[in-house]
């Protein structure tokens, strides 16, 4: 005689619970306690319970065509000054755009919050997100460490791109600077390329809690201590204070590659080049449209920016809210764009200038 199938009902029955109870213990909501949970699994299991496959393809189907819908909104916060900050940033703007696009097939709506300039404090944007009926929030890669955001966290789903605001304790995304800066260094020692230096602006470490230095120490632990080079760790000012900085560091450590995420220091190494007996190249950490003829990390923007999509759905699917006591770091490996000609994009002697 066939035996009957064990329905979510009769473990309710067992455990004298609620069948709602049963459907989320067995799908590990994080709504119940984890004792709840415990329970109701084990007894299941006891049971010889088993998910019926047609309700399941039915339950996957119904939220396939709830993804059709555009009336869920998820907040994409940022700080920028302005329009033309944010627009004039590949950075910021391929952030956005993969994480639109990513939004868009999931069915949300992905909505622009100006947060400083729009909304002065955590309290007008908590305002204003609660009325629109907003559970999503990407913090999009805050870019000034002294912003704080006060609001009812428990009532969203977060994520950061970034790790700022480092105050904040929720899952964050960003791209992987160390293995950035490692396979850089790897691929430059492919062409016998020793003599090899890091300029990297402090708040930038900041943001990636010091990712490009360690790729760079451990880079080096391969030379000789007299043969490393110290990293040069600068304060944000005018290029045209800063690069003879660049420059004279460079040449005080006779670099043969200049590595950095700010995509003006081509025009350092280009100066060493042609105005110095020190052939020296620059290889972007963050290539734009611009600086990748030199070769260099092409760090994935659009890709973090779906990713950061994916992440605030599922927590907004599996209803979890608020800060949180632990919370994850995802990284995302960044590509290489192969290296060019060492003299690619080095300009005849008499039309180098440094760029004001």
């Amino acid at each position: 005689m066939k035996q009957k199938r064990v329905l979510m009902k009769d473990i309710a029955a067992e455990a004298g619970v609620h069948q709602t109870t049963v459907s989320l213990a067995l799908r590990n909501h994080p709504s119940l306690p984890q004792k709840t949970r415990d329970r109701i699994q084990k007894l299941a299991k006891e049971m010889g319970y088993r998910p019926d496959p047609a309700l399941s393809a039915l339950i996957a189907y119904r939220q396939s065509t709830k993804q059709n819908r555009t009336d869920q909104v998820i907040a994409y916060v940022v700080n920028c000054h302005d329009e033309n900050e944010f627009n004039e940033s590949h950075y910021h703007s391929q952030l956005f755009e993969g994480a639109k696009a990513r939004a868009n097939e999931l069915g949300y709506k992905l909505d622009l919050f100006w947060y400083t300039r729009d909304y002065k404090s955590g309290k007008a944007l908590n305002r204003v997100l609660k009325a629109r009926g907003i559970q999503g929030v990407i913090i999009a890669a805050f870019h000034n460490h002294d912003t704080e955001i006060q609001m009812d966290w428990d009532a969203y789903s977060v994520v950061k791109i970034n790790i700022l605001p480092v105050e904040l304790a929720f899952d964050a995304i960003l791209s992987n600077q160390m293995f950035a800066v490692r396979m850089a260094m790897a691929e430059l020692r492919k062409q016998g390329i020793r003599r090899v230096g890091l300029a990297v602006a402090d708040h930038d470490e900041e943001h990636n809690r010091n990712l490009y230095t360690a790729g760079y120490y451990v880079g080096q632990t391969h030379l000789d201590p007299s043969e490393r080079v110290p990293p040069l760790l600068f304060h944000p000012k005018p290029r045209s204070e800063l690069l003879p900085e660049v420059i004279e560091w460079a040449q005080t450590h006779k670099l043969e590659a200049i590595l950095s995420n700010w995509n003006y220091f081509d025009d350092a190494a280009i100066h060493l080049t042609n105005h110095t007996d020190q052939l020296c190249r620059y290889v972007p950490l963050d290539a734009d449209e611009r600086t990748r003829e030199y070769g260099g990390v092409y760090q994935n923007h659009p890709v973090i920016g779906e990713r950061s999509i994916d992440m605030v759905v599922g927590q907004i699917k599996t209803f979890r809210r608020d800060q949180e006591a632990s919370v994850s770091l995802n990284m995302v490996h960044p590509t290489w764009l192969p290296l060019t000609d060492w003299k690619k994009g080095i300009q005849p002697p008499e039309t180098v200038a440094i760029r004001p």
